[in-house]
This record gives structure tokens, C-alpha cells and sequence, in this order.
């Protein structure tokens, strides 16, 4: 859980976990992903992670764990 930041509504997220998330986020996009919202982005210790939306403007989250 996070402290949502001044302003920004209660919302929740959806992360799916993949073994590659450059290679998963351009598929997302040649299938019709609206848009990458957070591009693929490493979290030291935790992972590496994008957000984009759906076809239908929902945000999904992609990660992949670090080993």
C-alpha cells in the first residue's frame, strides 16, 4: 500500500508478471495499447516495471522481479 499523493483519487493497480518487460510492453503496443504511461523503468532491488493502458484506457502495470 502507498500514500496516495495531494489531489490523486483512491484507485488500485494490476500487475502482471512477465519474463521480459521491454519485450511484453512493444507487444502490449503492436496490439493496441493506448499508450505507455511509465516506460520500462528498473526499481533497485525490486524489479523492472512499465504501466500502460488498454485498449480501453485501463492502466495495467508489468513487472518482473529481481533475482
Amino acid at each position: 500500500m502507498l500514500s496516495a499523493q495531494p489531489g490523486t483519487p483512491s484507485h488500485w493497480s494490476c500487475y502482471l508478471s512477465v519474463t521480459a518487460v521491454d519485450a511484453s510492453a512493444a507487444k502490449a503496443q503492436q496490439l493496441g495499447a493506448r499508450a505507455i504511461v511509465v516506460p520500462p523503468t528498473d526499481i533497485p532491488n525490486i524489479g523492472r516495471f512499465c504501466v500502460l493502458l488498454d485498449p480501453f484506457g485501463a492502466a495495467i502495470a508489468l513487472m518482473k522481479g529481481a533475482m
